[in-house]
């Protein structure tokens, strides 16, 4: 989206407000909103054609028409400061070493600032040489169905790896494996938990390219959201991918589909569920019965418990079976898949949740 911007003369020009406000929000993600980390963090640069921001980790450059006019600004501020203005176009002007924007009985002044670190290190991706490769319509439901939520630590972030002849998506923490394989081949990388939950925020990425250290996403309208790759080295790729090719050899003691009003329940359930741990990880026990699941949860001073009667038939023999297992965990993986095994991974009771191609891995406990 570019602004339509009309030039007054050479260091004044009138801008609507929604299509800079637009531009501007594109590029957020990469602005530091704390104590910045490097020079310009906090910073946004106009170069006339695009806006960019550059954090250190992450750099976003949108398109931004603003004929001509160069200046580096506070980025929320500048941010804030236009979405509460009430006028639908705006002036803005630079004199002085200053930035002057007036819309409609507001006017304001704003410092201009040194761009020369955002300016050289968005220059130095050069985005415009990049190769890129069209998503496929199936990666970005994949890596919604592998980012873990719901977790008290931080998990290892999404990472896509060879799986055989093609790709595979993987989301893993120390509690749960997530693995969505690809159809297609793509080029491997990791990133941290929030690069696509920010991505996202700037609209739907329809291309990718992989450089040196660098993830790049770029959009229809040309805005490129660019962040820091980590090894790949470390991550539990062999793992995952192990565990998911041997499924047919796990022992499956109860396998079937979840009941609909699973979430409601624990829901209730788990106001009694006491905190196990310093980080508070509530637990709630999951019995396997023939006719039903049985929810239970206690505290001191209290416990509840709730039956939620089978949908559609189980098999196996549960024959009581029962399993701890994290409520926010189980609430996480029930919303993406409802038909599950209970089974034993490295000696150790499972929950093995399936939809399509996703497969996630949840630990349990016996308590």
């Amino acid at each position: 989206m570019t602004t339509n911007a009309q030039t007054v003369e050479t260091n004044k020009v009138n801008i609507e407000k929604a299509s800079l406000l637009a531009a501007i929000k594109k590029v957020l993600p990469g602005v530091e909103r704390g104590t910045t980390t490097i020079d310009g963090a906090d910073q946004i640069l106009f170069t006339g054609a695009s806006v960019s921001s550059y954090n250190g980790e992450v750099a976003v450059t949108a398109p931004c028409n603003t004929q001509g006019l160069s200046f580096s600004v506070k980025g929320m501020d500048f941010y804030n400061l236009v979405s509460k203005m009430n006028d639908l176009n705006l002036t803005i002007e630079l004199s002085d070493k200053k930035l002057k924007i007036k819309g409609g009985r507001t006017k304001a002044m704003m410092a201009l600032l040194d761009a020369s670190v955002i300016r050289e290190s968005v220059g130095a991706l050069e985005l415009d040489k990049l190769n890129y490769s069209p998503f496929t319509e199936e990666f970005l439901g994949g890596v919604r169905l592998c980012a873990l939520s719901g977790n008290v630590e931080s998990t290892r972030g999404i990472a896509v790896a060879d799986f055989g002849e093609t790709s595979a998506i993987f989301g893993a923490d120390t509690n749960r494996v997530c693995v969505y394989p690809l159809d297609t081949k793509m080029s491997p990388f990791w990133v941290d938990d929030s690069t696509f939950n920010d991505a996202l925020k700037v609209g739907t990425p329809k291309e990718y390219s992989v450089s040196d250290i660098w993830l790049h996403l770029r959009y229809e309208d040309g805005a490129v959201f660019s962040a820091h790759l980590k090894d790949l080295t470390p991550y539990p790729v062999n793992y995952c991918t192990t565990l998911v090719g041997d499924i047919d050899k796990l022992p499956v003691f109860v396998s079937g589909r979840l009941p609909s009003t699973l979430a409601e329940a624990v829901s209730r359930v788990a106001i009694l569920a006491s905190g196990v741990d310093t980080k508070n990880t509530k637990l709630v026990e999951l019995t396997f019965r023939n006719e039903e699941l049985e929810l239970y949860a206690e505290k001191m001073g209290g416990e509840a418990s709730e039956t939620i009667p089978w949908e559609t038939p189980i098999t196996g023999n549960p024959q009581e079976a029962k399993v701890w297992v994290d409520t926010a965990f189980l609430l996480e993986a029930s919303n993406k898949a409802m038909d599950f095994i209970l089974t034993e991974v490295d000696g150790s009771p499972a929950l093995m949740f399936k939809s399509g191609n996703y497969v996630q891995f949840v630990s349990a406990t016996t308590k």
